[in-house]
């Protein structure tokens, strides 16, 4: 059996930050043929699950860039990876020190999520604020300072600053905390990019391990873009990436596929399964 795994912004989504109505169509009718297909996004279930709705997928999903692994059957987290206590201190000690404000996304024990923030400083920040409120998610909840975070577990914190600013901290983290750290451009805010911190198995590589075991699955065949799906790439045994992809990602892939806009994944899913 084949596993298929796509990324969903810039890859199974288009510049609308929606899948297609001919992808939508070709995706439903190859699941309903038996096609064992999923996402893996660095979104949480919140952030797309209004995006996701009108596929019918029915295996586990991938989110948050591997920290959960989500059944929608069940409507609850398989695999949960949060970052540790100490971890957590580092980090906002450590942007306190350098004057740059993270979003932190946290959940309590009930399972209420919250996406901690201290305001808005740069333009790459307030395209991602105000893009999370102007699709309605109320996790959004500005704070003086995080200290109410306390009783919180936390999935990631992340900042979102200009080209370069944040070169220096990447290189920090990546040699002084054992964690899974991702550092890119921001696709809808050009010029500005995130680096995101996370707990150390909260990768999509293992999270796509993890469903290809537990499904059985003799062959891992994935897509994506950006350079968050390079452990994906690494671990799948075919990888293709869309036109529009980076060039780093060109580099790793089986083969290069239309771009997010021309149905690329749909697509080639359909040419394959029909030619296989």
């Amino acid at each position: 059996m084949k596993l298929y795994i796509s990324d969903l912004d810039g890859t199974l989504l288009n510049s609308d930050q929606v899948v297609s109505k001919n992808s939508i169509r070709i995706i439903n009718k190859l699941i309903d043929s038996g096609l064992k297909f999923t996402i893996a996004t660095a979104r949480s279930y919140e952030a797309c699950k209004s995006i996701l709705k009108p596929l019918n997928l029915n295996i586990p999903i991938i989110l948050n860039n591997g920290a959960f692994i989500y059944d929608t059957t069940l409507a609850k987290n398989i695999v949960e990876n949060y970052l540790d206590e100490c971890t957590v201190y580092f980090i906002l000690k450590y942007y306190k020190l350098k004057k740059i404000s993270p979003i932190v996304s946290a959940v309590d024990s009930a399972g209420n999520k919250k996406i901690f923030y201290r305001g808005i400083f740069n333009e790459g920040q307030d395209i991602y604020i105000n893009s999370r409120i102007q699709h309605g998610d109320t996790r959004l909840t500005e704070v003086s300072d995080f200290s109410e975070i306390v009783n919180y577990n936390i999935i990631n914190i992340f900042a979102i600053e200009a080209k370069g600013v944040l070169d220096d901290t990447y290189q920090l983290f990546t040699k002084v905390i054992k964690g899974s750290f991702h550092y890119t451009e921001e696709i809808y805010a050009k010029g500005f990019f995130w680096l995101e911190s996370m707990n150390y198995n909260a990768n999509k590589s293992l999270a796509a391990k993890y469903l290809k075991e537990s499904l059985k699955a003799d062959k891992l065949i994935c897509f994506g873009d950006n350079l968050n799906d390079v452990p994906l790439f690494k671990f799948a045994d075919e990888k293709y990436a869309v036109k529009n992809a980076y060039d780093e990602l060109k580099k790793l892939a089986t083969g290069i596929i239309g771009s997010n806009n021309e149905d690329g994944v749909a697509k080639f899913l359909e040419n394959h399964i029909s030619n296989s």
